[in-house]
């Protein structure tokens, strides 16, 4: 009532006043009305006050809201240089899934490679000088088991070697499927023989056995310079250590790779599962349960909705990660993260920003948006 007699009164000043005046006030009165109408569109039903929401056909209240993003099963995996070296090969391509185990890059291993031919020929030696003494009792069955362990962890060591070669080939088609199969399958054989011959030395020393003689340590010495230099030879061969899908590639042919970079040479993740890391402000924590239903909304598909569930709540607040720009401040509050797994066959990408509206407990119906197209 009072904004119709200020509408009038605005007509009346407006007829009698002069031009300057109808200008000023017809000024005002555009302001005056797109406020009125900003405020209808802050205040949904603002122009009908007396109507419920339930009766007006709006969206239920939600118990939360948080911004959240995608990303693989057990978050990205960002695999960097453990040593600087040139880049020789690099055997995938964007989108190729690989298997635990893989080769991925091979930096340049020639000097490795020839420590460790000259660690095997001084381990050969020493065990030849062994040899010479005899051994009897427990001595010879701790020596026993010691050989047994060695030749377990060089057939293990060949086969992935094996294994690393015959993946190169099958990058230049050289190979076949079947064949880095078998390969996979030798790798897998000769580190469960590395385990069982492993836990047989443990059973054998466990006794009360005779010291090292002289040459038992020396070989025992070299055997362990073995080891060290197969350990850094094998960090040149950068594998994937878990069943993902490559989902960028920063790593090129003929650079040297830095450990200390902040450039990853690769990144992985398990594609099959996506979810949603969700930051929840600390006014909404108690609002949060695990197995919880919630929507997940992106700008990349505005009429759609997808369904998730809460999976894993961390037991303490963090920094935010998902909004922060430049140096954190001593007044920023720190958020509670909140992992939601998403349906299997959504179409949403690692790394999208998406709002995360979390239901009231006990809502769990799915929404009439979250359908496959």
């Amino acid at each position: 009532m009072q904004m119709r007699n200020i509408a009038m009164g605005l007509k009346d000043m407006f007829r009698k006043g002069s031009a300057s005046s109808k200008v000023f006030y017809g000024l005002l009165g555009s302001t005056i009305g797109g406020a009125v109408l900003l405020f209808g569109v802050l205040v949904p039903g603002a122009s009908h006050m007396g109507v419920r929401a339930e009766e007006s056909g709006a969206e239920p209240a939600w118990a939360a809201a948080a911004p959240g993003r995608v990303e693989p099963r057990g978050r990205e995996l960002r695999v960097g240089a453990p040593a600087p070296a040139v880049i020789r090969e690099v055997l995938v391509q964007l989108n190729d899934r690989v298997k635990a185990g893989d080769l991925l890059i091979r930096l340049d291993d020639a000097e490795l490679k020839a420590k460790l031919q000259a660690a095997e020929a001084e381990a050969a030696a020493r065990e030849a000088d062994r040899n010479s003494g005899e051994a009897r009792g427990g001595s010879h069955d701790r020596r026993k088991a010691e050989d047994s362990l060695y030749d377990a962890e060089r057939d293990a060591f060949e086969a992935r070697i094996e294994l690393d070669r015959l993946i190169s080939l099958a990058h230049a088609s050289q190979a076949g499927t079947k064949e880095v199969e078998k390969g996979r399958a030798a790798v897998a054989a000769a580190e469960q023989k590395v385990d069982r011959e492993r836990a047989n030395l443990k059973r054998v020393t466990d006794k009360n056995l005779p010291a090292l003689t002289r040459q038992e340590a020396a070989l025992a010495a070299a055997r362990a310079e073995v080891a060290v230099v197969t350990a850094s030879f094998e960090r040149t061969h950068v594998r994937t250590p878990i069943d993902a899908a490559v989902l960028e590639i920063r790593a090129k042919l003929g650079e040297t790779a830095n450990p200390q970079g902040e450039t990853p040479l690769l990144v992985l993740g398990d594609t099959s599962h996506l979810q949603v890391r969700a930051e929840v402000q600390e006014r909404d924590v108690r609002k949060i349960q695990p197995g919880q239903a919630a929507v997940v909304k992106s700008d990349a598909f505005p009429s759609r909705a997808f369904d998730a569930r809460v999976s894993v709540i961390a037991r303490a607040l963090s920094e935010p990660q998902l909004l922060m720009r430049g140096q954190r401040k001593h007044t920023d509050a720190d958020i509670l993260e909140v992992v939601l797994d998403l349906d299997d066959g959504v179409p949403l990408l690692p790394g999208m920003r998406t709002d995360v509206l979390f239901k009231e407990a006990g809502a769990a119906q799915k929404t009439p948006l979250a359908k496959t197209d």
